[in-house]
């Protein structure tokens, strides 16, 4: 019996779902991670399907940014640190630094600087985060680097 003729009205509702919102994940019957093939298994007209509503890491980052009614310019994450670049309605950028371990912030207006990335100052201390890694440096020493892990 070929795939398509063992499609079941569950199984085509759970298609439909998917293709409708590709950010959505859906499991039919039992939970099997295995990608070999399960031929010996039929499946039941009545099987389950689990709609995870799991938004992409892209659109969570993009809410960050939302929330606050701005828009965002970039994002970079360090091992410690997630940084959100945003645009607000008047064009001026925003750096929020935002502790991994804990979810505290920094607020702080930012520009970019060619050749440098992005920069935001609060008092005697400098934030720099480019593609490549976040420095913090205090009075024009540096005090913490860490590497991008992650980027948008």
């Amino acid at each position: 019996m070929n795939f398509t003729a063992r499609l079941t009205q569950t199984s085509l509702l759970g298609l439909m779902l998917f293709a409708s919102n590709p950010a959505a994940t859906f499991a039919l019957g039992q939970s099997n991670t295995s990608t070999a093939p399960t031929a010996s298994r039929t499946q039941s007209p009545i099987e389950t399907i689990q709609i995870a509503n799991v938004s992409t890491p892209q659109k969570q980052v993009r809410d960050f940014c939302v929330r606050k009614r701005q828009t965002l310019a970039n994002y970079f994450e360090t091992s410690n640190f997630r940084i959100y670049l945003c645009y607000n309605h008047a064009h001026q950028l925003y750096y929020y630094g935002v502790k991994k371990s804990n979810g505290s912030t920094i607020a702080l207006r930012a520009r970019t600087e060619e050749g440098t990335g992005y920069v935001a100052k609060n008092g005697a201390y400098d934030y720099i985060v480019t593609g490549a890694s976040l420095s913090i440096y205090n009075k024009g020493k540096r005090i913490l680097e860490q590497r991008v892990i992650r980027s948008l």
